[in-house]
């Protein structure tokens, strides 16, 4: 009994307390602070994501604007991909850096070779996984590639190579924007101002230091980073 009488008299006492913290201004000053700056927490996080993919919109606008291949198609909201085309699109993507590595070194035979081996990566990606939009610039970005190797590889001299590997860097980076490439590699978007006789050109790298296959040994850091993908 005595147990009894005790436990109610602690639990008056706790009830008391919570209603007494209730109708303490102060408390309830500092929770209402708190969510407040809870809420606008989530609103700047949201902000700055809104933002910042306004930034990345403009700065692939404005270099598609200088694209020598007009047209190409490159979605707004990337295309989310699943594995298995996840991986084709990673292997067609190290076929494309090993282009750039054997031009920047010079080796024709090596260009060759990767050359072929993007050809096959492309023919490897299932066409019929994608759908709507998706599909619509799958099949666009496919045909560019084979059009666009196929002369490439046909090409004799690395100067030919070079300028078919202008339009197919521009292809890629429309590829790496519309199927989320972004996300499983890091990727950047360099620029030679001095290719073509001064008419520019861009290519993808996995890093920031710029090594430049327009050129190779003869102006190797010829170039700049014009934008993170």
């Amino acid at each position: 009994m005595k147990l009894s009488i005790i436990a109610m008299i602690m639990l008056s006492a706790c009830t008391n307390n919570q209603k007494n913290e209730n109708k303490n201004p102060k408390h309830h000053e500092e929770i209402v602070t708190r969510d407040k700056k809870n809420n606008h927490s989530k609103i700047e996080e949201q902000d700055n994501k809104l933002f910042q993919k306004e930034i990345d919109h403009q700065q692939h606008e404005s270099l598609q604007n200088n694209f020598s291949h007009k047209g190409i198609i490159i979605l707004d909201n990337s295309y989310e991909v699943d594995s298995a085309l996840s991986y084709s699109l990673k292997e067609l993507m190290n076929a494309y850096l090993k282009i750039v590595d054997a031009l920047v070194g010079g080796d024709l035979s090596g260009t060759n070779n990767a050359v072929e081996m993007m050809i096959e990566k492309v023919n490897a990606v299932d066409s019929s996984s994608f759908n709507k939009k998706g599909k619509k610039t799958w099949v666009q970005h496919a045909s560019l590639y084979s059009d666009k190797l196929t002369e490439m590889q046909h090409s004799e001299t690395l100067a030919e190579k070079r300028s078919y590997f202008s339009h197919i860097s521009e292809i890629m980076y429309c590829t790496v924007k519309s199927f989320e490439l972004k996300d499983y590699l890091t990727l950047y978007a360099a620029y030679c101002p001095m290719a073509f006789d001064g008419k520019g050109a861009y290519w993808l790298v996995e890093t920031e230091e710029i090594k430049n296959p327009y050129f190779g040994l003869k102006m190797l850091k010829c170039g700049e980073i014009k934008e993170k993908l």
